[in-house]
């Protein structure tokens, strides 16, 4: 029998997800009536009974991601203002023969005005892994996770149908072997989001999860590595609430029906559905060891970037982003000097006409859908040829592409290199630019970059050979190509008096190569690059 697989759950998402789905199983039943009574609590039973395989269904043969096994009823008891419950033992089974037997799980539910519910998880302080023993054919045990100190609240919206805060804690987390060899432990996994109104049926604020002090031992108990920090923020803009429940609501009819939507009925449902939305990814004290050969790798700090801002106004920027730092390798496979120790680069896309945008993006979904629909409806009478396009079909492709493109020359939409810094012990290298869009120029976009390079001279005396040592091909080459950007770039000094070698390269609305102001398409074609200006290559005049 066909499993569906099995993917790591971080344990504050599983006790999210399970907060979920009892306030929304809930919901339906006592949204607006916070009282809390033992005639509430047979409905929540009633309503939990059947709304855990709903919500968190078996495996079968053609399923997906995660199976869930429930053994036994779940149980409510009045307290006070709020319920008690004690869900039914959980298991989740994947299609890789691993079996996740988290147990019994408890919650606090406190109805609450306006549809909103407070609740409270906890998971048990043990979870067994077991994998599947194909000679037995039966499960065994192979790793068990244990949790310390664990808290876990948050408040959900019946009407919106979502977490709007949340407060999670799970502390001194080890996963370990049956046989004590090997081991992961995790210091603390955090989690928290804080999402408040910002419009009649808009939402805006942060969602993190942080994990510290991760360590993994070798079957000899030898660190193999160890992360000080991963961290993830999402920051959402006026997320619309109404949107995202008319798409669930569409997806569970699609889940029910098996009937797939139109291309009609899911775009009025996605434009709009959030203003904008900034990510980012950050990784400290990251350091891994071979134990067998002792090589080692550090990375003091990691961060990716990502963001979409605007989109429910006229124009919207897209940006992407990395930095690294403090990278090394013992023992090192390159010069110590040239190993770099610091990478910037950030990029973004401004200016972006979103209302031409949106056409465009539907003109094409709805040209692609109509095509499909031809070939079937061709397909079906038993003809060879696509079925004619009917008169009010969508625009072609082409069409769709060249109004779009006038669209962005109409915005001066712009691509932008906001930073880009390599920087090693022996040079550097920064750039900045922005190219705009320009249907009249061969290249098709104007503008500029200018890239500044420190330590060429350095570089080029470092890697000069000992005395009686003649050069290899490798080192040689390098040194032909620092000589050439020698000569090509214009020299000033920073303020500590290092020289520093500027590459100013344009394209112009004539359709023009230029590197600090002289016509590089000679060069381009295989010739020497046009005479530059007088100054070009020279120190600048005190």
């Amino acid at each position: 029998m066909r499993r569906p697989s099995v993917r790591p759950v971080a344990p504050g998402l599983l006790a999210g997800g399970l907060f979920a789905l009892v306030a929304a199983a809930w919901s339906p039943a006592r949204a607006d009536a916070p009282v809390v009574d033992d005639a509430g609590a047979r409905a929540l039973a009633t309503t939990l009974k059947s709304g855990l395989t709903r919500w968190m269904p078996p495996a079968n043969d053609d399923s997906e991601g995660f199976g869930f096994e429930w053994e036994g009823e779940p149980t409510v008891k009045a307290s006070g203002d709020h319920y008690d419950i004690a869900l039914p033992r959980l298991a989740a089974e994947g299609a890789d023969g691993v079996r996740i037997e988290v147990g019994t799980v408890l919650l606090s539910v406190t109805p609450r005005d306006g549809g909103l519910f407070g609740v409270s998880v906890t998971l048990p302080g043990k979870i067994a892994i077991k994998s599947m023993d194909e000679e037995e054919e039966d499960y065994k045990d192979s790793a068990t996770i244990t949790l310390g100190r664990q808290t876990f609240t948050g408040t959900w919206s019946a009407p919106l149908e979502t977490l709007l805060t949340m407060d999670g804690a799970f502390n001194d987390i080890a996963v370990t072997s049956p046989d004590g060899k090997g081991a992961v432990t995790i210091g603390a996994v955090t989690m928290k989001q804080d999402l408040k109104a910002d419009g009649p049926t808009a939402w805006s604020g942060p969602s993190t999860i942080a994990i510290s002090n991760v360590a993994a031992l070798d079957e000899k108990k030898r660190e193999a590595f160890k992360v000080a920090g991963l961290s993830v923020e999402n920051v959402y803009t006026r997320a619309d609430f109404t949107k995202i429940s008319a798409l669930q609501a569409m997806a569970q009819r699609v889940t029910a029906t098996g009937k797939p939507p139109t291309v009609a009925e899911v775009l009025p449902s996605l434009r709009g559905v959030i203003g904008g939305f900034t990510s980012s990814l950050s990784l400290t004290g990251l350091t891994g060891t071979d134990s067998n050969d002792g090589s080692k790798v550090d990375l003091g700090q990691l961060t990716l970037t990502s963001g979409v801002t605007n989109l429910d106004q006229d124009f919207s920027t897209i940006s992407l982003g990395a930095t690294a730092r403090d990278f090394a390798i013992t023992p090192s496979v390159a010069p110590t000097a040239f190993t770099p120790k610091t990478v910037e680069f950030g990029l973004s896309v401004a200016k972006l006409p979103n209302a031409a945008l949106w056409q465009g993006l539907s003109d094409l979904a709805l040209s692609a859908e109509a095509e499909e629909n031809a070939k079937a409806a061709a397909k079906k009478d038993g003809k060879t040829k696509t079925a004619p396009a009917p008169a009010s079909a969508p625009p072609s492709p082409d069409a769709v592409i060249a109004k779009t493109m006038a669209a962005l020359v109409d915005a001066g939409a712009e691509l932008r290199l906001d930073a880009l810094k390599v920087e090693a012990p022996a040079a550097t290298a920064t750039a900045t630019g922005a190219m705009r869009v320009a249907a009249q120029s061969a290249f098709g976009v104007t503008g500029s970059t200018t890239i500044l390079l420190k330590g060429l001279d350095a570089a080029a005396k470092a890697m000069q050979p000992a005395p009686g040592k003649k050069t290899d091909k490798d080192t040689q080459d390098a040194l032909g190509m620092i000589g050439m950007l020698q000569a090509m770039g214009q020299i000033s000094k920073d303020e500590s008096g290092a020289e520093i070698r500027s590459y100013k390269i344009e394209m112009t609305d004539s359709g023009q190569l230029l590197l600090n102001g002289a016509d590089m398409a000679p060069l381009l074609g295989g010739g020497e690059p046009a005479a530059p200006p007088a100054d070009a290559g020279k120190k600048p005049k005190k």
